[in-house]
């Protein structure tokens, strides 16, 4: 006796609900990229700062002298090049000195250059437009790169953040649109997947779920 069984294809839709958390969708730990004393402080706590916003000055006074000190040999060596020039057209000098006068004008613009950089890592600005956390620091102390300054937050966009099962992972790819709620809220608000990433917690195996919220907050 043989048993049949007639199959038919049909959608399936099961609706999950799980816990998530809301985030900034950007949060920075500012620190400085070099060690130094602060001379100025701007750190407005609680505010939002447009992207750029000088948030500490460091002491720099010794990278200043330096950069003026270069610029004027600089000047030399560009007046230097120029009579060598009129020289080497009438042959009272060698090319060799002349190629060596123009290669030191090329290593002073270099030195400069990088002094201008030296100066600017002692500017910590804001990377983004974003609110201001509370500062850690005062005017006067000394800083490290390993010191957080403060923190600024994203708080235009918001991201999304919750785990489901691995059993749903191959209905949740980027670009997936998915429903939440806040607590206490009665609305329902949307958001888009835009990363995914396994996991295995316990032995419990999930699906780790970024979502960027799509309605401004």
């Amino acid at each position: 006796m043989v048993d049949g069984f007639v199959v038919d294809t049909r959608s399936v839709s099961e609706d999950v609900e799980v816990p998530g958390t809301l985030l900034p969708f950007e949060e920075t730990a500012i620190r400085a990229e070099v060690s130094g004393r602060i001379i100025q402080l701007s750190i407005p706590e609680g505010t939002i700062v447009p992207k750029g916003f000088l948030l500490i000055k460091l002491f720099d006074a010794d990278l200043q002298a330096q950069l003026r000190k270069l610029q004027v040999q600089l000047e030399i060596a560009i007046k230097t090049v120029e009579r060598q020039r009129e020289l080497l057209a009438i042959k009272g000098i060698s090319q060799q000195d002349f190629d060596l006068a123009s290669l030191n004008v090329d290593n002073l613009k270099a030195d400069i250059q990088t002094t201008r950089i030296a100066i600017s890592k002692t500017e910590i600005r804001a990377p983004y437009e974003g609110q201001i956390g509370l500062k850690s620091v005062s005017l006067g102390a000394y800083l490290s790169p390993s010191d957080v300054i403060t923190s600024l937050r994203e708080v235009d966009r918001l991201k999304l953040e919750f785990s489901v099962p691995e059993k749903y992972a191959r209905n949740i790819s980027k670009g997936y649109v998915v429903t939440f709620r806040v607590d206490g809220g009665e609305k329902d608000h949307k958001a888009d997947v835009i990363a995914t990433e396994g996991n295995v917690d316990l032995n419990t195996r999930t699906l780790k779920i970024r979502a960027a919220v799509t309605e401004k907050h």
